[in-house]
């Protein structure tokens, strides 16, 4: 009885653990997209699709990470 609550408990620290790190994830990739997005408006602030700087490339990882493709 004792290791079933071990084991219940071991998987419940393991699904925090693993929520937390996607959470960490998700803040780095939002803080890469504004800084890309900030560095294209400072090289072409006159554009507004910024696709010659590589912003469109961020935002189709994550349209994908979204869908699941």
């Amino acid at each position: 009885m004792k290791a079933l609550i071990a084991f219940i408990g071991m998987a419940l620290v393991i699904i925090v653990l693993i929520e937390i790190n996607e959470r960490i994830k998700a803040k780095k990739a939002k803080g890469e997209r504004l800084e890309a997005k900030e560095g294209c408006e400072k090289k072409n602030p006159e554009q507004e699709d910024c696709s010659g700087c590589g912003l469109v490339d961020v935002c189709e990882k994550e349209e994908k990470k979204k869908t699941g493709h």
